[in-house]
């Protein structure tokens, strides 16, 4: 006899601006963790499926922050993931992220830190600094 429970989850698909609101039937282990998604319906498109399956074994999400800049005529330096990072690295990237300073100038789009914590993604300047 199985011992693993099902249950719906709704939350809304965020590949496209229509934000599909999704429900999912999953299965559970008994510790509570998802072990499969039985089904997936109110997605208009075949991206609202994958994501629903990605967000509920690994949830990735685009980590933006900002990073001190020395020399340049603003203190602070927008900055982002190049691509979405899988949500359980954001604390460990940010540790990692806090201690950098960028020396101005630096223009949108550079690379601030490169394949941050070996996923093979960049972390990227978000607007241009000049010098001071």
């Amino acid at each position: 006899m199985s011992t693993n429970v099902t249950n719906t989850l709704q939350f809304n698909c965020t590949t496209c601006p229509s934000e599909c609101l999704l429900t999912v039937e999953v299965e559970r282990d008994v510790n509570g963790s998802v072990t499969a998604a039985r089904s997936v319906t109110g997605n208009r498109c075949p991206r609202g499926d994958k994501f629903a399956h990605q967000e509920l074994t690994c949830p990735m999400r685009v980590l933006t922050t900002t990073v001190a800049v020395f020399g340049g005529d603003e203190a602070l330096l927008p900055v982002r993931t190049a691509e979405a990072i899988p949500l359980a690295l954001h604390a460990q990237a940010m540790d990692l992220i806090r201690g950098l300073v960028v020396d101005a100038p630096i223009r949108m789009g550079d690379v601030v830190l490169e394949d941050l914590l070996n996923t093979g993604i960049d972390l990227i300047a978000s607007m241009n600094i000049d010098p001071a």
